[in-house]
């Protein structure tokens, strides 16, 4: 973004209350009750690790609500009203769960090395963990009898889940192979909404963003990591490569594009 871009965007959110500032997002207050403005940085800033790309964010953005809005139509709630502008979603307001959910494919990195086995191998069936969150950026394997323990979710709830993430995932898997793209790996988070439905008191959606950021892409014929784990900082090429794949590669010049949210 140009400097007159950037003071824009800054003069803007200072006039909303800021909720949370991560490595790649930022939640403010929605413009209404029940909702959240969701701000996708372009900085991948985190120990130094510095994304130099101005329109990572509104890649990030136009291919999160691309992926929401294909799950909402297979029937996946998710917590996406509407994209706002190039950098902005208009969200629902979730109460999240504290842990997230890690869906692997294939096995690369630290679980080809954990289990010793070649990198690139895929998976009889996919393997779903569930992360601790940690503001540190540090991922702690949990099992599902601490989300029990500690009152964070009950059995059916995790039942219902795991159902809805084997499904997602039938669903993403076809999407990318038909690009002649694998999904080797990516998170996945819940959070429960309040309903007025009397049987039905609280219900859980898919929330967070599918960013490029926190999944893994292999390309089908030659394996080529599309993707930033194998790099260092973020690897450009192989995110404008699944940018064209998927028709958004018009969102990669969005140097003029700012828009009040609404």
């Amino acid at each position: 973004m140009s400097q007159e871009t950037q003071n824009f965007v800054h003069a803007r959110q200072t006039r909303r209350k800021e909720l949370f500032n991560g490595r790649t997002k930022i939640l403010f207050d929605g413009p209404e009750p029940g909702t959240l403005v969701l701000y996708f940085k372009d900085s991948l800033d985190q120990k130094g690790d510095l994304q130099a790309s101005t329109a990572h964010g509104a890649l990030n953005n136009r291919f999160s609500e691309l992926l929401m809005q294909r799950l909402n139509q297979i029937g996946v709630e998710t917590h996406l009203i509407k994209r706002l502008n190039m950098r902005e979603q208009l969200v629902r307001l979730a109460d999240p769960m504290p842990f997230r959910f890690r869906v692997h494919n294939i096995a690369i990195d630290s679980l080809a090395t954990l289990f010793n086995l070649e990198p690139g191998t895929v998976l009889s069936e996919p393997i779903i963990e569930l992360y601790l969150k940690n503001d540190k950026g540090e991922q702690t394997v949990i099992a599902p009898q601490h989300a029990y323990a500690l009152g964070w979710a009950q059995e059916e709830e995790l039942e219902v889940l795991f159902s809805a993430i084997r499904r997602i995932n039938d669903f993403l898997l076809g999407q990318f192979l038909a690009l002649n793209l694998r999904l080797a790996n990516y998170c996945l988070e819940f959070g429960r909404i309040f309903t007025q439905d009397f049987f039905e008191s609280t219900k859980l959606i898919l929330i967070d963003a599918f960013g490029l950021d926190s999944s893994s892409i292999l390309d089908t014929q030659s394996g080529e990591r599309l993707d930033s784990g194998a790099s260092f900082g973020t690897n450009w090429t192989g995110c404008k490569e699944v940018a064209r794949r998927f028709g958004l590669l018009e969102y990669l010049n969005t140097e003029a594009t700012t828009q009040e949210a609404a």
